[in-house]
């Protein structure tokens, strides 16, 4: 059934009533709280010059180096007046230097949390406003494949109506869709439409496939999760690294390594990477950020290092790889590991957000591909890369589930081997999502089922975020109902 973007807000409207008309929250008396309440009053009334002024007496100087006073406004200023203002609903987390606090945006049915932080000296070090997960009650006792559709067409045009989603959702059973719902352009110049077929950047979402090519090997007896750096690479510059961080670390961010991305050269940019062994030079020399084994950080050159091992075992580059083994066994006909820079009419144009005035949306510089992530793909052939990867037929299902177990991450965000892991009402998903201006990404399993949601948007994070969490929360209670 199809509803009209009219409709579609006519009863986000409706839907909202009810949360308004609610006694107002109290905000913990805190400085936080009430740091928070001078943002929240901004807000009823959004106008870029108030907030500048504010950020200019609020916000940590550390803040203020990363994001200018009147870029801050400025993005505030819009999302407030996007959302329509906030109805508070609960305090999620209260403490001296921070509070967390839920809430309804008064246009659109997306539930999220406001979080702000103090740093020692009562400046702002943090502030967002982040998707959150909608209780269990409030996807109704209806599950079935109408009132689902209806409920993800009403969240997707409503959030389009302001500007806040451009891309599409897909759940499906197995590979049968349930759901599916596109909406803005693939390209706004041409006004293409997003169609399922439409070719989307990844971002990280692409350390799945990472992941899922050392797991065939794993399979094949050439390598083990065990296996340290040094013994693919005997040479490598860092002694540490090469003598302690083993493979499992690598897929796990647990090894200590940082970044590479902003050291990739112009020319690389320009003309793309043959091979993952190319950008190992980027960092090899780098010290780990701690001890390996001992912690957990957001590692991109960890699974290039990891990509460059598929190299070293299997005798052939990293992007033959991952079109040999992942996407011609998976049936992913319209996947690339975009490791060279190209323009294709199936792909869909990039757009951030603009900081200068004009037009809202401008297009982003293009990525390249890597072992971190960059691939091109589709919402149908993740949807088959999912099906493939749960039923044994990429990897084995032991390998599958070692990959979907917690080695590590901090609370409420454990992690496996290139893999996010999720509880849900009570149920385990696993995926991965992925993010750069111009790219919202993500990829949901719940596991002990068939379910499987994409999401794929074409502006900047968090816009897969917005659909990702009511469509995976939708999943998750499907198939606990055993629909």
């Amino acid at each position: 059934m199809k509803i009209s973007r009219t409709q579609a807000v006519a009863a986000l409207l409706c839907m909202t009533a009810a949360a308004s008309a609610q006694e107002p929250l109290k905000i913990p008396d805190t400085k936080p709280g009430r740091t928070l309440s001078e943002v929240l009053a901004l807000c009823e009334k959004p106008e870029p010059a108030a907030l500048e002024k504010w950020a200019e007496a609020h916000l940590s100087e550390k803040f203020l180096a990363d994001f200018s006073a009147r870029r801050f406004a400025e993005e505030q200023a819009r999302e407030c007046a996007d959302y329509g203002g906030f109805t508070l609903t609960r305090v999620v987390a209260s403490m001296p230097e921070f509070v967390i606090v839920a809430a309804y945006p008064r246009r659109v049915k997306l539930l999220v949390q406001l979080h702000l932080g103090l740093d020692a000296n009562g400046k702002v070090r943090s502030f967002g406003v982040n998707p959150a997960m909608p209780p269990e009650s409030a996807l109704g006792a209806d599950l079935g494949d109408k009132a689902a559709a209806q409920q993800i067409a009403a969240l997707v045009e409503g959030l389009a109506a302001v500007e806040q989603f451009s891309g599409i959702v897909l759940i499906a059973r197995d590979t049968k869709p349930i759901v599916t719902r596109a909406t803005g352009y693939a390209d706004r110049a041409k006004k293409t439409p997003i169609t399922p077929a439409t070719q989307f950047t990844l971002g990280s979402l692409g350390k799945m496939f990472t992941a899922t090519a050392i797991g065939q090997l794993v399979d094949q007896g050439k390598l083990s999760f065990d296996d340290v750096v040094g013994k693919f690479f005997p040479t490598y510059a860092n002694q540490t690294v090469r003598e302690k961080v083993t493979v499992g670390m690598l897929l796990s961010h647990t090894g200590g390594l940082g970044d590479f991305l902003a050291q990739r050269t112009p020319e690389m940019m320009k003309r793309g990477v043959q091979r993952a062994a190319e950008f190992v030079p980027l960092f090899e020399k780098d010290e780990p950020q701690f001890a390996p084994g001992t912690s957990w950080r957001y590692s991109n050159a960890g699974l290039a290092l990891a990509g460059a091992i598929v190299e070293k075992v299997s005798g052939e580059d990293y992007p033959s790889y991952l079109r040999k083994h992942i996407f011609a066994v998976a049936g992913m006909k319209n996947s690339d590991p975009n490791n060279v820079p190209h323009v294709d009419a199936k792909m869909v144009v990039p757009y951030t957000s603009s900081e200068k005035p004009g037009p809202r949306w401008v297009e982003a510089d293009r990525d390249i591909g890597s072992p971190a992530g960059g691939a091109l793909s589709t919402a149908e052939d993740l949807i088959q890369f999912a099906a493939a990867l749960r039923s044994g037929k990429l990897v084995s299902k032991a390998t599958f589930a070692k990959m979907a177990d917690k080695h590590g991450g901090p609370p409420g965000h454990e992690y496996g081997y290139a893999m996010q892991l999720d509880d849900v009402y009570g149920r385990k998903v696993v995926g991965h999502g992925g993010g750069y201006p111009g790219v919202s990404t993500h990829l949901y399993l719940v596991l002990d089922s068939a379910y499987t949601v994409v999401v794929l948007a074409n502006l900047d994070p968090p816009a897969a975020d917005r659909v990702g969490e009511t469509a995976k929360a939708l999943a998750v209670a499907r198939a606990k109902a055993g629909k």
